[in-house]
């Protein structure tokens, strides 16, 4: 704790000496340069993120910000890596965001989904939330950062990646294989935590340190082909299922770990929905619960190819999310255990082990923590292992300490808009973002 006692000293000397914007005045450029992004369609596959550049070059351009443009090797693909110049007396802070988005139905939208249309407050359209919306937010700090002439010990780097969405081979993990070094930081600011709000106050800021590992696991049951008028017993779509129902209700224990014994030790006096009982936790919230046990999700089913006709085979996509401490293979394992005997196949791509999560005692927490103080007095911020992958574990794996934070306070029920249909983002939380993500810059660039 003792090698942070700078940052805390600078901290309260700080706290009273910067100047804040004019908010007003900042508002509707926000807002335009989040409308260019979600007008530009990235949704990924195929993700086309190139295009989405080509808009915070533009941007970039305009504010006299150094920047630059990385191809990558596949048509569409691309990151961008902008720099605002710091005395370079410290290490650079890195902000993080991803470009692509997933796909969307625009039948089920009660607005178009790249249209960023403006209604009662709120701002519509495919990655409002997830994460375009962060991105404006993180360019702005840039350009407020020289608008306003901070003097910066450090460099402050926005880095927005591409195909987050699927894996972040194209993007972060790029980046790092190749431009490594540009990269180099004392800490990351990414996507990943919450400001939870309920009956309209923040209950807590969660801040990821940490997070489950996303695994697509291929369940395959085989059977016998026909034609469909001779039913077969071992027909597989029967088989298939049998296995999805036995699986749907598995037993999986609960697990805590430094971070979320941490986490659920300090949230249980403040949300009715948890209990912490001689060190254990209850709670039927599926959003907690998420964040103590393995999950599975079945997300794409195949089979068949003609109406009249036993296929010779039916498939799941079996979306796992694991705990941090769970290894594939045992896990996979446990899957065939509860399917039961049958003709069936597990199909998965190991990964190297998850990197320890980053500490509540580094940079980036302090600060978080400091400039949440000031916007939320007497919320608590707590250290959080997120249930969705981001790209902080490639970022954690490369030695750069990340932490993940949405800066804009949500009501649970709006967590729903993640990757859902009329995706939205309020005006108001939007600002608030802002002048979050804007405070952490300017006190650590300081």
């Amino acid at each position: 704790m003792l090698k942070y006692l700078p940052w805390i000293l600078l901290l309260c000397l700080a706290s009273s000496a910067c100047a804040e914007p004019n908010w007003d005045a900042v508002r509707d450029d926000l807002i335009e340069l989040l409308q260019a992004l979600i007008h530009t369609d990235t949704q990924n596959p195929p993700g086309n993120e190139l295009a989405a550049c080509r808009v915070l070059e533009a941007f970039f351009e305009e504010e006299g910000i150094r920047h630059r443009t990385y191809k990558g090797d596949e048509k569409g693909r691309g990151n961008l890596l902008a720099r605002l110049h710091g005395t370079g007396a410290a290490q650079p802070v890195l902000l993080v965001a991803h470009t692509d988005v997933v796909p969307f139905d625009s039948t089920e939208w009660s607005v178009p989904p790249l249209s960023g249309e403006i209604r009662d407050g709120y701002l519509y359209g495919r990655g409002a939330l997830d994460m375009k919306g962060m991105l404006a937010v993180e360019a702005m700090t840039l350009a407020l950062l020289k608008r306003e002439n901070v003097p910066l010990q450090r460099d402050v780097l926005l880095l927005a990646t591409a195909a987050e969405e699927t894996g972040g081979s194209q993007g972060v993990g790029w980046m790092l294989e190749r431009h490594r070094e540009e990269l180099d930081a004392a800490f990351a600011l990414n996507e990943g935590g919450r400001i939870m709000v309920r009956d309209g106050r923040p209950l807590y800021v969660a801040v990821q340190t940490e997070e489950k590992v996303a695994y697509n696991v291929r369940l395959v049951a085989r059977g016998t082909t026909g034609h469909a008028s001779v039913p077969r017993i071992d027909n597989p779509i029967f088989a298939l299922a049998r296995a999805l129902a036995k699986i749907e209700y598995r037993a999986t224990p609960p697990q805590l770990d430094p971070v979320t014994r941490a986490f659920f030790q300090a949230l249980a006096p403040l949300d009715s929905t948890v209990q912490w009982v001689n060190g254990t936790v209850r709670t039927d919230n599926p959003v907690y619960l998420a964040l103590l046990t393995n999950a599975v999700s079945p997300t794409l089913l195949e089979s068949g190819f003609k109406t009249n006709v036993i296929p010779p085979y039916a498939a799941v996509n079996l979306n796992c999310r694991l705990l941090p401490s769970q290894n594939v293979d045992a896990f996979v394992d446990s899957l065939r255990t509860w399917a039961g005997p049958g003709p069936y196949e597990f199909h998965y791509n190991a990964k190297s082990a998850p990197p320890p999560a980053s500490s509540v005692d580094g940079a980036g927490f302090i600060l978080i923590e400091q400039v949440c103080g000031e916007m939320f007095p007497g919320v608590p911020v707590l250290p959080y292992l997120s249930p969705g992958a981001s790209d902080g574990t490639r970022l954690r794996r490369a030695g750069i300490p990340t932490y993940g934070l949405l800066p804009f306070p949500l009501e649970e029920s709006e967590t729903g808009y993640f990757h859902g249909k009329d995706e939205r983002v309020s005006l108001e939380a939007l600002m608030t973002g802002l002048k979050l993500v804007y405070r952490v810059a300017e006190l650590a660039g300081k």
